[in-house]
């Protein structure tokens, strides 16, 4: 009798394990969900950390240009001899940028584009480059005849662009492609030509 109530034992017990051996419908959907949402997750996670990243080196790329644009704008300015046109949004000028015995004609000028404004290069007449973009206000120059004098009306008069003593430039640049926010940065400078002191 012993026997019988041992095998009668391991029989319950075999057909017992034999039912959970293996997973219900239901346990498998839960997994599979379960695995979905982590790996949908991680993916996000993934794609923000990446467009994080774009946007800060489009960022750092956009102040890098900018500051060199200032740069360039700045010493071509400092250097020129005689201004042909002086406006809010456009200089005309002749200056000595390739080092060579001759003067070329610079003109800077404001495009705009999209609800932003470009500032443009052009040497000599040939087609503009462009050197800034995303602009929000079209009033990038400012003039006077004196370090601490009242700006000059513009444009500035014919008569008057020989007493222009200091430009200035304030350059406000948005670099979210939005109207003006968090990311507005603002370059200003103020030049004392050197040919006219």
């Amino acid at each position: 009798m012993e026997l019988r109530v041992s095998q009668a034992m391991k029989l319950l017990l075999r057909d017992k394990f034999k039912k959970n051996s293996g997973f219900t419908m239901i346990e498998l959907l839960l997994s599979t969900l379960l695995i979905s949402v982590i790996v949908s997750l991680v993916t996000l996670s993934y794609f923000n950390s990446v467009n994080a990243s774009e946007t800060t080196i489009s960022i750092a790329t956009s102040v890098k240009d900018a500051r060199t644009a200032m740069y360039i704008l700045t010493k071509e300015i400092r250097e020129l001899s005689q201004i042909v046109e002086a406006d809010a949004d456009e200089i005309i000028f002749y200056s000595n940028v390739d080092s060579d015995d001759e003067l070329e004609e610079i003109h800077y000028y404001l495009e705009s584009s999209g609800g932003f404004y470009n500032l443009s290069r052009q040497v000599d007449g040939n087609n503009g480059e462009i050197v800034v973009t995303h602009l929000i206000k079209d009033q990038i120059f400012t003039y006077t005849t004196g370090y601490g004098q009242d700006s000059l009306t513009v444009p500035v008069e014919s008569s008057e662009l020989g007493n222009i003593r200091n430009i200035s430039i304030n350059l406000v640049i948005d670099q979210e492609n939005t109207t003006e926010g968090n990311r507005t940065m603002n370059l200003e400078t103020s030049i004392t030509l050197r040919n006219r002191v």
